[in-house]
């Protein structure tokens, strides 16, 4: 960790950054390597990222165990009104079977790609190395085939036959439905692929998120209250009027 880093963290500058992706997304892969990864190098001392790889992922087993769970006044209520949405459901373990079951968004294949990149991640105790390992794998022209998740796992010094373990156990399970509370955690809940919050919150500013996926460079600039890294020092006049103005009013 570079001087600037440690103490533009000591200070609380720190941006966090959490992305909450899919394997399979298009705009997912868009941010993370056309925004987040060219400008990590720019803002790494004044930034920490989260990665949440679930998106709009399911766990069936939730029909089976919800009426022994405390969501069930708000699915009666909900049909009662017909507000029935099963995408804004938490899932809850199947005591049954003892399994969980994701349905994701583009499928299985997104399923297997969500779990072996959160399997992948919990290996990774380096948050830059953690990044190389995102961008590798959503780079690929299928981030949820095997043999470009072995190939990025080789280029991170991973373990691939742990990594694949814990994506075909139980472990993989409880990893993706850990990352599935915290999506679905977020107020109002999760209804685009990637969603990008800032700073430990659990609301979605959708202003911030809109723009950091075209113009992330500017959303940092405009976080960093001090020790502005030269990017920010170097935007343009008119830029920094505008977002002076933006914020008196």
């Amino acid at each position: 960790m570079s001087l600037e880093m440690a103490m533009s963290r000591m200070s609380g500058e720190s941006i966090h950054v959490a992305v909450y992706y899919e394997a399979l997304c298009s705009d997912s892969v868009y941010f993370i390597t056309r925004q987040l990864y060219p400008n990590y190098q720019l803002f790494k001392d004044h930034m920490t990222v989260e990665f949440i790889p679930y998106g709009k992922a399911i766990v069936s087993g939730t029909f089976t165990t919800l009426f022994d769970t405390t969501n069930k006044l708000y699915v009666f209520l909900s049909y009662i009104f017909n507000n029935f949405d099963i995408d804004t459901l938490q899932h809850t373990f199947d005591n049954t079977t003892g399994k969980y079951t994701f349905s994701c968004q583009h499928g299985k294949e997104e399923c297997k790609g969500n779990k072996f990149q959160a399997c992948g991640l919990a290996q990774i105790a380096n948050e830059e190395e953690r990044l190389d390992f995102v961008t590798c794998v959503m780079s690929a022209s299928n981030p949820a085939n095997i043999f470009y998740l072995e190939n990025c796992a080789k280029k991170s010094t991973l373990d691939f036959s742990a990594m694949t373990k814990c994506a075909i156990s139980s472990e993989g399970d409880k990893l993706l439905a850990s990352y599935g509370d915290k999506t679905w955690n977020l107020e109002p809940n999760l209804s685009y692929v990637p969603t990008v919050v800032f700073n430990h919150s659990v609301e979605i500013n959708f202003s911030d998120m809109n723009k950091s996926l075209v113009d992330f460079k500017s959303v940092m600039c405009s976080k960093i209250e001090q020790n502005h890294p030269d990017v920010c020092k170097s935007r343009s006049f008119m830029s920094r009027i505008k977002q002076f103005f933006s914020q008196q009013f």
